[in-house]
């Protein structure tokens, strides 16, 4: 074999290892994002979980709310139904 045929030889080598080390890294790459990524989505359920958590407390605090003010609305109806019998009872 002649030196020409053997620095060929070594620079197709060269070239190919070069590649399979560029491809290397770009698994790990992609390997990194794929952490981060899952990560990120873990933390979009946590923070789902717990918009969740605070949406069904501030439903309950709604109904406790509406009750209450279901309960005044009574109130002032009856209220303003003894009103009424009083004034009748005045002008009579």
């Amino acid at each position: 074999m002649t030196a020409q045929n053997w620095i060929t030889l070594i620079s197709a080598v060269v070239a190919a290892l070069a590649l399979l080390v560029t491809l290397l890294r770009g698994m790990q790459s992609d390997a990194r994002e794929d952490g981060k990524t899952a990560e990120i989505l873990r933390q979009v359920d946590g923070k789902l979980k717990s918009i969740t958590d605070q949406e069904a407390a501030n439903s309950a605090r709604i109904e406790t709310i509406v009750e209450r003010v279901v309960a005044v609305e009574q109130s002032a109806k009856q209220a303003h139904h003894r009103i009424d019998e009083l004034r009748e009872e005045l002008h009579k």
